[in-house]
């Protein structure tokens, strides 16, 4: 790794290594699946005196969070919040996504709570991962209510989290699922974002399926 060459010939030369130069060798180190290693310059710097920043911390975190476990992501995280840094929200996201993917979805709810008492809003990042996760699990009514949330605060939806959703409904391929799906086809065009032909396609043939022929033609007319 030639980040970890140059860090060692700086050593050798009794260089004064900066916290820049700390945290991109705990990101490398991560990159190739060295935890101990990357681990063990995070200790080093420490007690070298050299102060990590948030994104030292967001370096290990995704480390662990990648190669190890997310407990030990957050025993870093809270380590991290003990010692007085403020996570932000790509600390938050690294988190909430091991989380979720580890089916832990309620901590990771609890997580984008917190995120607020730090003045850290959850972002569409945040919401989109979330959502994904709870769709995945064929919990779209979780994540339909998470969409919601957006819309009732500063936080906007993008063209991901539609197709998040819309994609999770047409697998589910029931009535219901299908005229929300449509109607989030109609929300998207009017904000700006254009559907592919296949998530188009996706949504009229499933309402053509379910009986929706109405509801079908009235989708046709946004392609003439």
């Amino acid at each position: 790794m030639a980040d970890w060459r140059f860090f060692l010939e700086m050593k050798k030369r009794k260089c004064e290594i900066d916290v820049v130069t700390y945290t991109t060798v705990v990101h490398g180190f991560g990159v190739v699946g060295e935890i101990n290693r990357a681990r063990n310059v995070f200790d080093e710097m420490v007690k070298e005196g050299v102060l990590p920043s948030v994104v030292t911390y967001n370096a290990l975190i995704q480390v662990l969070c990648k190669k190890d476990s997310v407990e030990n992501a957050i025993l870093v995280f809270e380590e991290m919040v003990r010692k007085g840094y403020v996570p932000n929200s790509i600390t938050y996201n690294l988190v909430i996504r091991e989380l979720c993917h580890a089916g832990e979805m309620e901590r990771a709810i609890e997580y984008m709570d917190r995120m607020k008492d730090d003045e850290c809003e959850p972002n569409v990042q945040t919401y989109n991962i979330v959502i994904r996760y709870f769709c995945d699990a064929g919990e779209i009514e979780n994540g339909l209510e998470l969409f919601e949330k957006m819309g009732s605060g500063d936080c906007f939806s993008n063209l991901d989290t539609y197709n998040i959703l819309i994609s999770a409904m047409s697998v589910r391929k029931k009535s219901d699922d299908l005229l929300v799906a449509g109607k989030l086809l109609i929300e998207m065009v009017d904000r700006g974002f254009m559907p592919r032909r296949f998530t188009f396609n996706r949504v009229l043939n499933g309402l053509l399926l379910t009986g929706n022929q109405g509801f079908a033609k009235e989708l046709l007319r946004l392609q003439s």
